[in-house]
């Protein structure tokens, strides 16, 4: 790991300020799970380090109004375990609680998994498949992002190099009535192969009337699915596999395009039955 020095402003816009300072020498850490283990292999070497740690507000959940769910982008994933989210908000719990291991949960943040833009990350998967947006603080100002338009590829994301993401916002609970995320990991390294996400919203009769399925892991980005509210599971598991990964060509591909079909098709699968029970 080569030198660096570490900064610790306490706030937000001091932390911008530093950012803007020491251009692009400077990263900002939070966890630092993913970052330290890059410094640590060479693949990155800030001169500076700018801290989240001390800033008053940056960690923590809290409801809006109308029942949007804004979270810290510094606060962690154990955090969120504890959590008391209702309705389909409590997935995100579930998402950040099978993930990793509990050193990497006690220290990794929401905010610092979508900065690091791994496409084999959960968190950057559910928060497009929910359709989550996102708080970005800068030196221009304030600013909010699709996480879709947030996600530019492996390792790269839309956040400028003086500026912060603050927030994650999770629509209000009436925006979905089932949200399903399933993933297969590796063995080893606990990030996903494949995982798929579900979001539906109930309409007026059996028929939902709106499904959102989001497919990660097998790209370098998120992908929103375009199916068919009426779809059934094994319809949508098709629609996927021949939409995410049409040139199976080589055996490593054919399994992700397989696991696409069987992961979209369950998560619809127990979407639909989450909705029948509502």
């Amino acid at each position: 790991m080569r030198p660096f020095t570490w900064l610790a402003p306490d706030t937000t816009e001091e932390a911008v300020a530093l950012l803007r300072e020491h251009g692009s020498g400077a990263r900002v850490i939070a966890g630092g799970q993913s970052l330290l283990l890059a410094m640590k292999e060479r693949t990155v070497g800030p001169s500076h380090l700018v801290s989240l740690g001390g800033i008053t507000g940056l960690a923590g959940v809290t409801t809006e109004p109308d029942g949007a769910l804004v979270v810290g982008a510094a606060t962690t994933y154990a955090a969120l375990t504890r959590a008391a989210l209702r309705g389909w908000h409590g997935v995100l719990s579930d998402v950040a609680g099978d993930l990793a291991d509990r050193p990497v949960r006690n220290r990794g943040t929401i905010g610092g998994a979508l900065c690091a833009a791994d496409p084999r990350f959960d968190v950057p998967a559910f928060a497009v498949g929910v359709d989550a947006v996102l708080r970005i603080s800068g030196a221009g100002g304030d600013r909010t992002l699709p996480a879709g338009e947030f996600l530019l590829g492996n390792g790269l994301t839309a956040i400028g190099q003086d500026e912060i993401l603050t927030a994650v916002v999770l629509p209000p609970p009436a925006t979905w009535d089932a949200v399903v995320f399933e993933k297969f990991r590796h063995r080893v390294f606990d990030a996903a192969i494949v995982s798929a996400t579900c979001a539906l919203r109930r309409g007026s009769g059996a028929t939902p009337a709106a499904v959102r399925v989001t497919v990660a892991g097998a790209t370098a980005t998120p992908v929103v699915l375009a199916v068919d509210a009426g779809a059934t599971g094994v319809h949508a598991g098709e629609v996927a596999a021949a939409s995410v990964l049409p040139d199976a060509t080589d055996e490593a591909t054919r399994y992700r395009r397989e696991l696409v079909r069987t992961l979209v098709r369950r998560t619809v699968d127990r979407a639909r039955t989450q909705q029948g029970s509502a």
